[in-house]
């Protein structure tokens, strides 16, 4: 953990240094992915016997740094990292059913803002790559399926749209209340079914499309 924090200090330094502004963000991120929860429905409808039915995959966390780099126009380029986490927990009796999501996005900024008409207002265009992993355990221990550890990982692209505002802290701080929307037409994750409901092609696509929206606060320095 503290070589992590050192790792995050450094960055930031080295950023601030060099670059025109870094960015660090953390929010509310809620997903809607269809035939994810086609998935997760069957699995309920197929065990009437559960009193706590599984819920979707829907509310998470979302975390990311951003680098704009140097640059006198408006309209600026960057690079953002980000990290999504979303769960979806049922208990029952003798039964802990518990389905983790992780999302790693890599991606391309563009940032736009004009300090003389609209002071404080900005907007980033993100496109990126998407990752996502699907895991699962039951009663506390990973899930065995087919003799293997049940997960499943996916691949994709993702377009976001991102307007913040911001309020000056002190000398080059800058925190900003943002509002994200996010699609990924297309996530190619042929094992997620497998994963959640025990079976393929059964209930869902091998691939899924998602659309996010997000709420948060940024950290900046400019």
């Amino acid at each position: 953990m503290k070589n992590i924090t050192a790792s995050v200090v450094f960055m930031l330094a080295f950023f601030h240094a060099t670059g025109q502004e870094v960015k660090v963000d953390v929010g509310y991120k809620y997903l809607y992915s269809n035939q994810w929860d086609k998935a997760i429905q069957t699995y309920n409808f197929s065990r009437p016997d559960l009193i706590e039915k599984q819920p979707l995959l829907m509310h998470g966390l979302n975390t990311s740094i951003s680098y704009i780099f140097k640059s006198t126009k408006n309209l600026k380029q960057g690079l953002n990292l980000s990290y999504s986490y979303f769960r979806s927990l049922a208990e029952n009796e003798n039964s802990i059913n518990l389905i983790n999501l992780h999302f790693i996005n890599m991606g391309y900024v563009l940032h736009y803002e004009n300090s003389e008409k609209l002071k404080g207002l900005y907007t980033d265009f993100m496109l990126s790559v998407t990752s996502s992993g699907v895991f699962r355990r039951l009663n506390e221990a990973p899930f065995i399926y087919d003799e293997t550890h049940s997960k499943a990982f996916g691949i994709g692209g993702e377009i976001n749209v991102k307007c913040g505002y911001y309020f000056k802290l002190k000398n080059k701080a800058y925190l900003s209340p943002y509002v994200m929307c996010g699609y990924t037409p297309y996530l190619f994750s042929p094992y997620s079914e497998a994963v959640i409901n025990q079976t393929k092609g059964l209930a869902s696509k091998n691939w899924t499309s998602i659309v996010t929206g997000q709420v948060g606060l940024a950290f900046h320095l400019k």
